[in-house]
């Protein structure tokens, strides 16, 4: 299954590790982790020129979307997407 995280960007569930709740860039999480470790993950911001609300980790890449990691959540619990039609992996 696939999770979509706005902007035509939708990953495998089994490729996440996590799912931050970022609020806002200037959250502990953003500042302690993604721009610490900026260098060891590729960054990839869907959130279309909004404001950030969620990260989502994989094990190369974070994703920063403007979906909230609460509507992220109920997404993969309740298989919002079976099977994909476009994917930007």
């Amino acid at each position: 299954m696939y999770l979509h995280l706005g902007s035509d960007y939708m990953i495998k569930n089994s490729e996440i590790i996590a799912i931050f709740n970022l609020k806002d860039s200037e959250s502990d999480i953003y500042n302690e982790y993604i721009k610490k470790y900026a260098d060891k993950y590729e960054i990839i911001d869907v959130s279309e020129g909004e404001e950030f609300y969620s990260c989502v980790l994989t094990e190369k890449k974070i994703y920063l979307s403007a979906i909230s990691s609460f509507t992220l959540k109920k997404r993969l619990e309740e298989g919002y997407v079976v099977d994909p039609v476009y994917a930007n992996i």
